[in-house]
This record gives structure tokens, C-alpha cells and sequence, in this order.
């Protein structure tokens, strides 16, 4: 069932008047049934270097255009990879590291 909340980004970039790239982010929420990921996938995936952490499962798979990142939760999660089925549609994310802070070492 469809009841969690989910929010998908995707990014553009372009070039302002002074030569600097700029991101514009466009958001939107749907709806999405949370899940683990599958001990099969998840080992394989591992062995591959990536960290598969959660299945999202859309009802109908027009409410997915190809975004690369997923909040929920207040975490930011990267798209892995996508699978249709029927209408549905699986999206397999891993959490994206990248905004956090770099700890300093003591």
C-alpha cells in the first residue's frame, strides 16, 4: 500500500551571466510504499560497490520522470536503479553522502 510520502528531485544545471554553473532543483511529492531491499540484491549489489538501502514503490509508474534523488525522511537518497512492473514501479535508492559534513579526526 501506498502510504508513505515521498519527495523527487531532480536537478538541472545552466550557466549564469558570469560563467558559473548554478543547480536548480524541482521537487515534488508522491505517494510510495516503503521497502528493504532483497538479501540477494543487496549481496550482489555489494559486490558491485554500491549500497542498495531501500526499495520505493510507485502505484503507477508515470509519477516517476527520471529523477536521480529521493528524499524521505529528511535523508537524501540516489537513485540505483528503476523496475516496471505492470504499472507499478520499483526505485532502488542508496543513501547520498554527499551533503554531509566531513567529520574531523581528533
Amino acid at each position: 500500500m501506498q502510504n508513505d510520502v515521498i519527495t523527487l528531485v531532480s536537478k538541472s544545471f545552466t550557466v549564469n551571466e558570469y560563467g558559473y554553473k548554478v543547480v536548480a532543483e524541482t521537487t515534488r511529492e508522491v505517494f510510495a510504499e516503503v521497502k528493504s531491499v532483497g538479501m540477494r540484491e543487496k549481496y550482489e549489489a555489494l559486490q558491485a560497490g554500491l549500497n542498495p538501502e531501500l526499495t520505493f514503490v510507485l502505484a503507477d509508474y508515470y509519477d516517476y520522470d527520471n529523477e536521480s534523488e529521493i528524499v524521505y525522511l529528511d535523508d537524501t537518497y540516489r537513485v540505483l536503479r528503476t523496475y516496471r512492473t505492470g504499472l507499478a514501479l520499483e526505485i532502488v535508492v542508496t543513501r547520498d553522502n554527499s551533503n554531509r559534513p566531513v567529520e574531523e579526526a581528533n
